[in-house]
């Protein structure tokens, strides 16, 4: 009987033994390796600002811009006078925009109520490599008959963009 068991073992580690090596013939070992790079950019900024238009004896300034903002500072000299700017917008990225915000707020409360600004929409829809141009027109109110005591109002204006979808 202890002989009939130790065949028996002996059987069952053969076995396990030949089923190791079927197993180890017949498996196979898959290995899978990727790498993902982010390639878009996000690029959306000014290129320019210029003077469009101009009463005769206004003085426009020197318009300034940086990629993110644009400055300029009008001079107007009588009741009528108007000088527009042109804001040019570039997407120089390669991500599609929509415009998400535009908010420009004059300066009412302290402001000089003879000066109103007017301002355009850039477009909704700037898509990798376009541009688009908006203009901000500044007006010495035409029904003024007296010089303001306050002779000055600024403009803040936001312009945002998003991801587009």
């Amino acid at each position: 009987m202890k002989n009939y068991r130790n065949i028996i073992t002996i059987v069952v580690l053969i076995a396990i033994i030949a089923m190791a090596v079927a197993y180890s013939a017949f498996a196979t070992q898959l290995n899978i390796n990727g790498q993902s790079e982010i390639v878009g950019e996000w690029n959306i900024k000014i290129t320019g600002i210029s003077v469009e238009n101009i009463s005769t004896g206004c003085d426009a300034g020197t318009p300034e811009y940086t990629n993110t903002s644009a400055t300029f500072s009008a001079k107007l000299l009588k009741p009528g006078d108007t000088i527009t700017y042109l804001i040019t917008i570039q997407n120089a990225g390669t991500i599609n925009a929509v415009l998400d915000n535009v908010t420009f707020t004059p300066d009412n409360e302290n402001g000089s109520p003879a000066i109103s600004y007017e301002t355009t929409m850039p477009a909704t829809n700037l898509g990798a490599g376009e541009q688009t141009t908006f203009t901000v027109k500044v007006t010495y109110n035409a029904e003024t008959t007296e010089i303001p005591s306050v002779k000055t109002k600024t403009i803040t204006g936001i312009i945002e963009y998003v991801q587009a979808d």
